[in-house]
């Protein structure tokens, strides 16, 4: 059993609860074969000085430092991670084999410091979709190179779709690139009991209308004129101009406005669903679209992010973007065809390819191969 050591830009916490749970899950297929400690730094103005936070959940050790940003605030960040490091060394007596850093930007000097300091070699898994137009995020001429560096002395740098991989490669982004896809819970998101008199369309995102195309979906839902049929809208974002679009548009009987809910709940809202939507302008993996394969529901998607790699007819139907009046024919023939998508077959394919074990053991398999190099 090798010990690891989790870094990352962006992880769930006091300040943020969802922010990064992606990281989390990686963290938790990584744990099944091996000890994984996960340390975070996140700036909390509400507080002085810095606050340490220690504990262990589903065999992830956790250790997050929060700290109040000074004038030098590149200073805070630095000695936050130094709390937090010599917490696990000294207090804890720690030894790590490797690191595992998550979303490069703009951490990545962590496991860059840890490699020089204490020669404990690297991977990197990317989920940015900043990555598909670096260009465009104006991160800074000491950022980019931060980036370029990272990625030069990483063992390996694993995006989570090709699509990805071959966006930062267009980008001159050199490295030794190795596809991991993101996770599912199976055991948690599974087929449930669905309602007999009711069709739910579906639709979990951060609601960000500009990324997600939140009123895209209402738009193309408020033409259907079905019966019986209902549209379930869930996240974390901000959910009062989506309420506001729908009581325009007298919808408040069929579409369902919910804000921010646990990872078990939205699984228990996959379950009652009949199908899911995601209308999405750019996705970098959309871990919503597995969790609902899981769930055996079909699909109904733009050609983002993973769908790109996995779609085929048996799982459901894609869309182009921005394009409403096709969302609304393909949510009528979803409806009207619902008998011919096999709920266990849809299940199936998550189970095969994004399952904790299935991912933990491709991690697995890289770490024994940066051990023996």
């Amino acid at each position: 059993m090798k010990n690891i050591l989790f870094l990352s830009s962006w992880y769930p916490s006091r300040v943020h609860t969802t922010l990064g749970n992606f990281v989390n899950y990686h963290a938790k297929s990584v744990a099944l074969k091996n000890k994984v400690n996960l340390l975070y730094i996140v700036p909390d103005d509400k507080i002085i000085g810095y606050e340490l936070d220690h504990f262990k959940i589903d065999n992830i050790t956790t250790t997050i430092v929060y700290f109040k940003r000074g004038v030098f605030r590149y200073l805070n960040y630095f000695i936050a991670f130094l709390k937090g490091l010599n917490f696990l060394l000294r207090e804890k007596q720690e030894t790590f084999d490797l690191v595992h850093m998550n979303v490069t930007y703009p951490a990545s000097w962590q496991a860059i410091y840890l490699r020089f300091k204490y020669k404990l070699p690297f991977i990197i898994s990317e989920h940015w979709h900043g990555f598909q137009n670096l260009s465009n995020q104006k991160i800074g001429f000491f950022k980019n190179k931060m980036i370029r560096y990272a990625f030069k002395y990483a063992y390996a740098v694993c995006p989570v779709t090709k699509e990805l991989k071959i966006a930062m490669q267009k980008q001159n982004l050199k490295a030794n690139y190795n596809t991991v896809p993101n996770v599912v819970d199976t055991s948690m998101f599974k087929i449930g009991k669905k309602e007999a008199d009711q069709f739910t369309f579906l639709h979990v995102s951060t609601l960000e209308d500009d990324i997600k195309n939140v009123s895209g979906i209402i738009d193309a839902f408020k033409e259907l004129r079905l019966n019986n049929i209902k549209l379930r809208i869930i996240g974390d974002g901000k959910t009062d101009w989506i309420k506001k679009i729908v009581d325009d548009n007298k919808l408040t009987n069929q579409i369902d406005v919910i804000g921010e809910k646990t990872h078990e709940q939205i699984a228990n809202e996959m379950q009652l669903a009949n199908a899911f939507v995601l209308f999405s302008n750019i996705e970098t993996f959309s871990i919503v679209i597995i969790e609902a394969l899981s769930c055996g529901l079909p699909i109904i998607s733009t050609n983002v992010g993973v769908v790109k790699e996995i779609y085929s007819k048996s799982i459901g139907e894609l869309v182009e973007i921005n394009n409403t009046n096709e969302l609304t024919n393909t949510m009528k023939h979803v409806f009207n065809n619902y008998s011919s998508y096999n709920p266990q077959t849809i299940r199936d394919y998550a189970i095969n390819n994004f399952s904790y074990e299935n991912v933990g053991d491709q991690f697995n398999e890289l770490y024994n191969k940066m051990i023996k190099n």
